[in-house]
């Protein structure tokens, strides 16, 4: 195998290129089965006869316009939100992502990724896509580029949020938008409601267990991996609990590792974002001294790159304490970030070592002022995993239980908005304090939070 090809990630050198080449899931809408194929390209065809069809009639209306008085002037049409996006929804690692990027590819458009758990505020929302969706750049017209396909992931990570319009940022963009958008979701939110009120909301299943077999075996045969009995097949697939992806990533870290003894043993071992390992690991790097440090630690894990990240960037506070290595690991994590957006867009896995080295290493070695602590340092767990599921330590999560007596309230709210409220009342005198804990029924560690 070539340095090149043992860059590239298999989830993305197989992931298919086109639709016809897909083990599609199963899929509803609403309580009737659906062919997920000939869904989303009748969306794309029909959205693009209606941006022509709107275009046209909004041309002539401009026209009018300019010939009468302000008060006769009449409305542009814009185009049904229906029509102009769908959702998918269904748990990580099925395939979403990969329907997105073959449609595109049978289609010959470009797909524009955004992560909405990643753009939580309305105005970051409008940055990010506002121009995307709108109009095309004149380098479009003057290179008669492709037409894009906007995919916006982890849709459901955005409520919450502190800015409260996002989701009517997102409708207005999908009215305004002069490309299809398709949505992904993890799982269904009751909050999410305006949004489904207005789009098809596609329910993806997991693929059933001997089509994961069957594109398993397929990636084995390719790659020339023979120390895969079936049972170990079966026993990774199931381990794994219909996510394709973590397959996928589990038999090229057994296919490309060096197997010492049983391959069963190996394979039971395998624990993706073990806890353990990653409190281990992040302690570890912030206690390294060069580069090569850092390249070891991150290649001997097993913790996903990008729930690594994730990891990384909500401990930087507890390990720097230099404003000035703060604001250089910030600015290395920012260029990791930039750099695995190129790569998404252009598909070059080559790029990968150099966001390893941004993300871990010139995180690590930013620490320049502050010094090596010699006790023992907390690692916390990220607000958004890998998933974007909301992580609360025990005493939080049996804080919101006995608030939600009071008032409906989600976890994220809870932390990024009561909480907070709640220590500036509490600090203003030990009454309040009294008071609240009184009211809450807090016991002494759930009123420690409040301090």
């Amino acid at each position: 195998m070539s340095k090149k090809d043992s860059d590239i990630p298999w989830v993305e050198k197989y992931r298919p290129k086109s639709i016809k080449e897909m083990a599609l899931p199963s899929a509803r809408l609403g309580r009737q089965r659906i062919n997920l194929s000939e869904e989303l390209e009748n969306f794309i065809k029909h959205f693009f006869e209606e941006r022509k069809k709107i275009n046209i009639e909004n041309k002539e209306i401009r026209e009018f316009n300019r010939t009468v008085i302000e008060k006769e002037q009449k409305e542009e049409k814009k185009i049904s939100s229906d029509i102009a996006a769908v959702l998918l929804e269904g748990p990580p690692g099925i395939g979403k992502t990969s329907i997105v990027y073959a449609l595109a590819n049978d289609f010959n458009m470009e797909v524009i990724e955004t992560n909405a758990s990643d753009t939580r505020t309305r105005n970051t929302l409008e940055r990010r896509l506002k121009e995307t969706t709108k109009s095309r750049g004149i380098m479009d017209f003057i290179t008669e580029s492709k037409e894009k396909l906007i995919l916006i992931d982890e849709i459901d990570g955005i409520y919450g949020v502190q800015d409260r319009g996002a989701i009517p940022t997102v409708l207005d963009l999908i009215q305004n938008t002069q490309f299809p958008i398709i949505m992904c979701s993890n799982e269904y939110k009751t909050n999410l409601q305006p949004l489904y009120n207005k789009i098809n909301r596609y329910e993806v299943h997991p693929l059933p267990k001997n089509e994961v077999i069957k594109i398993a075996n397929n990636i084995l045969k390719k790659e020339n991996i023979t120390n895969l009995k079936n049972e170990d097949l079966e026993l990774i697939i199931d381990k794994n609990n219909g996510d394709l992806r973590g397959v996928i990533n589990d038999i090229q870290g057994i296919g490309q590792g060096k197997i010492e003894g049983d391959v069963k043993d190996l394979i039971l071992s395998l624990h993706r974002d073990n806890l353990e390992e990653i409190f281990t690991l992040i302690r570890d790097l912030f206690k390294i001294s060069s580069l090569k440090e850092a390249r070891d630690l991150t290649d001997k894990s097993d913790v996903d790159y990008n729930f690594l990240y994730k990891w990384i960037n909500e401990n930087l506070l507890t390990f720097l304490k230099s404003n000035r290595d703060l604001a250089n690991a910030f600015e290395n994590l920012s260029l990791a970030d930039e750099i695995f957006g190129r790569i998404r867009t252009t598909q070059y896995w080559g790029l990968l070592p150099y966001f390893f080295d941004l993300f871990a290493g010139g995180v690590a070695l930013s620490r320049k002022d502050t010094p090596l602590s010699k006790g023992f340092q907390r690692v916390v767990f990220p607000r958004y995993t890998s998933g974007t599921y909301f992580s609360l330590t025990t005493v939080e999560k049996e804080f919101v239980e006995k608030l939600k007596r009071k008032y409906q309230i989600s976890q994220i709210d809870f932390i990024q908005g009561f909480l907070p409220f709640l220590k500036l009342l509490c600090g203003a005198s030990r009454k309040q304090l009294k008071n609240v804990s009184d009211w809450l029924e807090l016991d002494a560690k759930e009123k420690s939070l409040l301090k």
